[in-house]
């Protein structure tokens, strides 16, 4: 950096030194002022590139000592040649500073617009007032100089003299650049322009204005920078010949006159070629960014996945295309060249074209700013007819023609889509059938022709009985083909004006408007039911689904939402008469809706308030009647209202998801109770009843790792009870869950065993421990031959497959010396004990060796 100052330094002085020289040669004898000063504006660009105060201080160090040697070479006063040094170093000082104030010129830089020129203008003006006053005072003082003469000739010529080369001195690095540097062509122009220029300074004719003519043709041809050099070489040709006394000034008797003339010329013709060589540049610099747009914006449109016309329109109203984008010729199927010059109106299909031409229209008439419509593509353009949606927008109004520029996205595909979801969203996907909404509405136009005609309108609810065990036995894909099934064969059997619909997974209704009886109604249920008895064959399946149906009928005058809440009514009184039935709507069955209802809401407060609670029966073994389980049933204890038994509340329970709540609370308080029971000496494992809905949703094993976790009891004192009839549905996550269970050591019961239709692989293939024998069986063994059948039955295959048999609903001795008998090695009922609380089980237990029969009425 210091070298590159020295260099730096070294490069100014001789080029001050330089326009010192050339300045000094310009002075008439017997006067020691120069009549042209170059080196006021080299002391202004020199000191402007000192960026620190020390090097501007050796700066006018340097300049001073320059000044006194070139001042004594060329025969000045000694004194005031040295004297002379400070007023030149007081004229960049002045000059650079004024740079800096007025717009940051903190370096040296090329001059980019008229601004700049005004800058260094003024900072010129200003450097050589302060060099007219102090240099005045010196030529006055030493030269005998006339002072006002000194000072008007000093600040003349040195704000002249700084300008025209400050302009020179900041083009000249410009010159090595491309664009606007010096080229052979530029070069050629600026040759030819001083050639003229120096012949017509050698002519004493007096026309010094056809100097400007080859200064414009250089402005408009060569640059800035150029045209700056070819100012100063214009100026230094000026002011030799004028002081030599040729030229158009050489009329002029006086030879200071004709320097003042001559650099009057070399200022007009400095600010004339500047400031065209600058408005020059900057149109240059427009057009060039202006293409440089265009071309970007066409790159743009030219790469838009949208497809893109630019529109015109013309004189007489017609529109033709300037250009098209890739996009757009394939959409058309045509090439750029084809669709350019032509009307966007031959694209299109006839019934698009009058909505091209009112968009256009409003454009024009300024009713919009922009104009959005959807259009058809001729099969021509194209290959097919294809929907697309346009935008049209103003991109242009100064010239005669309206410019447009037109937007084109193809929606062929989302038309389709949207035909397409628009039939899914008023048919279900599945079965093709009508969906609620679409059997919504036609309910409502059935409704509205039977109020006129005032026949009835028929509605038959129809739900699959069992439909989740098939899904979850023989998987989705089978349950989906069965209820694609049960559509065709619904849709195959009702009249040409009803409507069938899936509404729901399972669920389907009926639509009969115009009914002209119930019986019709009633008749179209049994046919229903009749259809449905047939056997499905599903690959290697043969199914045999039943259906529950709920009829009911309306009138004009009913509501579609209370039509729908009787139809679902009558479906629930069918599934709860035993399924596979039809039931036709009575105002009793809503009655009994309602008690249920309200049950659920009498079981939600139970459950906030603690009132459901577990009471426990004991499980005995059969020879020795010693205790060896505890089954926990929930009892609802009613604050004053005695307890009730669950056949009072556990259907609607279990039917809502309140029983994952009490079935997690029964869990932990009968794990809680075994431990406490484990602690005072009685390990009995304890038997929880698990429901369906339980079984059905995700995270059994979680529970039950966090109910033995918290309580303590051991993973083995622990029997989950699960139904028969839940035992075909075990698979998945379930059956994941009921292995892991067994590998902690907690074991599985199949409760009610006899009443359901499992098979025997099903207990081979999953984690059973027990078989609980159904309490009817045991009810009806004295009586009936097929009920000993049975619990002999059950109690050998258990025997055989390893597993325990319980029996359960034991009331008499001659019942339990008969299960006895049979192999059943415990055995549960009122004849050992009842359900009872922790507190009287805990009486019951204490000290007994064995169970006694429970007295009657305990």
């Amino acid at each position: 950096m210091a070298r590159r100052r020295v260099l730096e330094t070294a490069g100014f002085a001789a080029l001050y030194a330089v326009a010192m020289y050339a300045g000094r040669e310009t002075h008439l004898p017997p006067s020691q002022l120069a009549l042209a000063w170059p080196a006021a504006g080299v002391v202004i660009v020199w000191l402007l590139s000192c960026p620190t105060r020390t090097s501007r201080v050796v700066a006018i160090g340097v300049i001073t000592v320059v000044s006194g040697l070139i001042n004594q070479a060329t025969g000045v006063e000694s004194v005031g040649g040295w004297l002379f040094g400070l007023v030149n170093a007081s004229t960049g000082l002045v000059g650079a500073w004024v740079l800096r104030r007025r717009r940051r010129w903190i370096r040296p830089r090329a001059v980019e617009s008229v601004g700049d020129l005004g800058d260094i203008g003024l900072a010129s003006v200003a450097g050589a007032a302060v060099s007219a006053v102090s240099g005045g005072v010196v030529a006055w003082t030493r030269f005998g100089t006339d002072l006002w003469d000194g000072m008007a000739l000093i600040g003349f010529r040195n704000a002249l003299s700084a300008f025209i080369v400050v302009v020179v001195l900041l083009a000249a690095p410009e010159l090595r650049r491309r664009p606007g540097g010096l080229t052979l062509r530029s070069a050629g122009w600026a040759a030819g322009a001083l050639l003229v220029s120096s012949a017509l300074m050698e002519s004493s004719w007096p026309v010094a204005f056809t100097l400007v003519p080859p200064l414009l043709v250089v402005a408009m041809r060569c640059g800035y920078a150029v045209t700056a050099l070819v100012v100063g070489l214009q100026g230094v040709a000026v002011v030799a010949a004028t002081v030599a006394g040729r030229g158009p000034f050489s009329v002029v008797a006086a030879p200071e006159q004709r320097v003042v003339l001559a650099q009057v010329l070399i200022l007009v013709l400095a600010l004339v070629g500047l400031v065209v060589a600058i408005a020059e540049r900057d149109r240059t610099r427009a057009l060039v960014a202006s293409q440089r747009d265009r071309d970007r914006l066409r790159d743009h449109m030219d790469a838009a996945l949208v497809a893109n016309a630019h529109l015109a329109l013309g004189r007489t109203g017609e529109v033709f295309v300037i250009d098209a984008n890739t996009a757009l010729c394939s959409l058309t199927g045509r090439h750029r060249e084809d669709l350019a010059g032509g009307d966007p109106a031959w694209w299109l299909a006839p019934s698009s074209v009058r909505s091209l031409a009112d968009g256009v229209d409003s454009l024009v008439a300024g009713r919009s700013c922009t104009w959005r419509d959807r259009l058809e593509f001729a099969a021509s353009y194209g290959g097919a007819i294809v929907d697309a949606a346009l935008s049209v927008v103003p991109t242009g109004t100064d010239s005669a023609e309206v410019e447009l520029n037109l937007q084109m996205i193809d929606i062929t595909a989302q038309t389709e889509a949207e035909t397409r979801l628009a039939e899914l969203a008023l048919h279900d996907e599945l079965t093709g059938l009508p969906n609620r909404a679409l059997w919504a509405d036609r309910l409502q136009l059935a409704l509205s022709e039977a109020g006129r005609t005032r026949e009835l309108v028929g509605v038959l609810y129809v739900d699959v009985d069992h439909f989740k065990q098939v899904n979850d036995t023989h998987g989705h894909d089978v349950g989906d083909e069965l209820l694609r099934e049960i559509a065709r064969r619904l849709s195959s059997i009702v009249r040409p004006h009803d409507t069938v619909a899936r509404i729901g997974g399972d669920e389907f209704v009926v639509l009969c408007p115009s009914l002209p009886s119930r019986e019709d109604g009633t008749r179209l249920a049994a046919r229903i039911q009749q259809v449905m008895a047939a056997p499905v064959d599903v690959g290697f399946l043969q199914l045999a689904p039943t259906v529950s149906t709920g009829v009911t009928f309306a009138t004009g005058d009913d509501d579609p939402r209370v039509i729908i809440r009787r139809a679902d009514t009558a479906l629930y009184a069918a599934k709860g008469a035993g399924r596979g039935r039809f039931e036709v709507y009575r105002p009793d069955l809503h009655a009994a809706l309602e008690r249920s209802a309200r049950t659920l809401v009498d079981l939600e407060r139970a459950y906030r308030d603690g009132e459901l609670k577990v009471h426990y029966q004991v499980i005995v073994d059969g020879t020795s009647r010693r205790p060896v389980a505890l089954e926990a049933l929930l009892r609802w204890e009613r604050p004053g209202g005695g307890i009730l038994l669950p056949d009072a509340f556990l259907e609607v329970l279990e039917g809502s998801d309140l029983i994952h709540g009490v079935g997690e609370q029964v869990l932990a308080r009968a794990c809680a109770d075994g431990a406490e029971l484990l602690l005072r000496g009685h390990g009995l494992a304890v038997h929880v009843n698990v429901s369906a809905r339980e079984l059905s949703r995700p995270g059994l094993l979680a529970g039950v790792r966090r109910a033995l976790g918290d309580s303590g009891l051991p993973a083995e004192m622990l029997v989950l009870e699960i139904t028969e009839t839940r035992l075909v549905t075990v698979n998945g996550s379930l059956l994941r869950d009921l292995l892991a269970l067994r590998e902690l050591g907690v074991r599985v019961a199949v409760d009610d065993f006899g009443t359901g239709y499992s098979a025997l692989t099903h207990l081979v293939d999953l984690p059973v421990d027990m078989i609980k024998l159904d309490k009817g069986f045991v009810a009806e063994m004295a009586d009936s031959p097929s009920a000993r059948a049975v619990s002999t039955g059950v109690s050998a295959m258990a025997a055989g497959l390893g597993i325990m048999a319980v029996a359960e609903g034991v009331e008499t001795e001659a019942q339990a010396a008969l299960l006895v008998s049979m192999g059943y090695a415990h055995l549960q009922g009122y004849l050992f004990s009842r359900p009872r609380s922790m507190p009287d089980l805990l009486v019951e237990l204490h000290g007994s060796e064995g169970l006694a029969p429970a007295a009657k009425g305990a």
